[in-house]
């Protein structure tokens, strides 16, 4: 089946409409991406995963939230209404019977995935988490999950890491160097060229 391309609204209780985009190609498997705060699906981390996802036969769910299409003033008051917007989003391209999905989820969208993850009960989920926020890794841990972070990134603990050492379902990579955007802070060149090692390390984790 060729590939084809449905948009999901959701009407947003941030005042306007998001729209998520459902790639379809007939198949069994489905990538969930959850963009962060000020990464949407289109920067380079989740613009290239969705391509590598889809060279391996999934369909993928790129999901906007409605405070990016708002530009609007995200508070802990107003993060139910993201996790309204993530259900939304979901809850159709989920009915459609997928056997295996995995969730990724960058910064903002790591807790989001979690969430998500345990809140699916038909069928065998992942997670991977692009630069987790807070405690998204602890309690993803009966899932099984890829974790990446730099160590460059202000969120990175060498300590956090290393107490999951040897865990069943939990597992990290850890680029030296990369900061936030898993990239190298003034240096376009380093960032473009820990690119593709970054997407096959997530690619490899999709297909395992």
């Amino acid at each position: 089946m060729s590939l084809q391309t449905e948009i999901v609204k959701v009407e947003s209780k941030f005042g306007t409409t998001a729209y998520n985009s459902w790639m379809r190609q007939d198949s069994d498997n489905l990538l969930v991406m959850l963009p962060g705060w000020g990464y949407t699906c289109e920067n380079p981390l989740l613009f290239y995963l969705r391509s590598a996802a889809l060279q391996q036969g999934f369909d993928v769910l790129s999901v906007q939230y409605g405070f990016q299409t708002n530009h609007a003033e995200l508070t802990p008051e107003t993060m139910t209404f993201v996790q309204e917007d993530v259900k939304a989003a979901t809850d159709p391209v989920l009915a459609h019977g997928y056997k295996q999905v995995c969730i990724a989820g960058k910064s903002l969208g790591t807790p989001l995935a979690v969430e998500l993850g345990h809140n699916i009960n038909n069928a065998n989920v992942s997670l991977l988490l692009l630069t987790p926020m807070g405690g998204a890794v602890m309690v993803s841990e009966t899932l099984q999950t890829l974790a990446v972070v730099g160590t460059a990134d202000g969120l990175y603990s060498a300590e956090w890491v290393e107490s999951f050492a040897n865990h069943p379902t939990v597992s990290w990579r850890v680029f030296e160097g990369l900061n936030h955007s898993l990239g190298v802070k003034d240096d376009w060149r380093a960032s473009l060229a820990i690119l593709p090692e970054i997407i096959s390390a997530c690619e490899t984790f999709l297909i395992s």
